[in-house]
């Protein structure tokens, strides 16, 4: 992992379970990564973002699979009285790529737990809840005219995810 940008792509991919080349294709016409690392950073701190990268990078470098990355991100490191800011913060990043939206984790300077805001129109549109769920935000659609009659894409060409044999509402 050579910056904090791929890094980031790396730990949202665990995360959500989403391909790193779906999250950051070579050609991204729309740059969501950039623009949402930009976004989180002052709003969880520095400090908390280098940390989240340090636990991403080392069980990278071990070779573990995504899902237990994300698991070891999201659980922390055992019960403890107080959810550590880290797994917070993940799941506020994890949010994010879903729903395009920003949830306060927990205060950090000017920004309070519990706001949310839509971090632009283009990460609403494009956020990867519309995928999962096969549709599309209201009043916004790539899709021509007349495209309800047509058989939709699958969950897995959507999303990159293999279906593993389930069908879902539309596959």
């Amino acid at each position: 992992m050579s910056s904090d940008l791929d890094k980031f792509v790396g730990l949202s991919s665990a995360l959500t379970g989403i391909p790193v080349n779906r999250l950051a294709p070579q050609i991204d016409p729309v740059g969501l990564p950039p623009i949402f690392l930009d976004y989180v950073t002052p709003r969880i701190t520095p400090e908390v973002l280098n940390a989240l990268l340090a636990q991403y990078t080392a069980q990278a470098a071990q070779k573990l699979p995504p899902d237990l990355i994300a698991q070891k991100v999201l659980v922390g490191t055992g019960p403890q009285p107080v959810i550590p800011q880290t797994v917070l913060a993940a799941r506020s990043i994890m949010k994010l790529w879903l729903l395009g939206v920003w949830y306060q984790p927990y205060d950090a300077g000017n920004f309070k737990v519990g706001e949310s805001t839509v971090v632009s129109d283009q990460a609403y549109i494009y956020s990867w809840a519309w995928k999962i769920a096969q549709a599309h935000p209201m009043g916004y659609s790539e899709s021509f005219f007349g495209y309800w009659n047509a058989e939709p894409s699958s969950l897995e060409d959507l999303t990159g995810v293999p279906a593993n044999g389930q069908q879902g509402a539309l596959s």
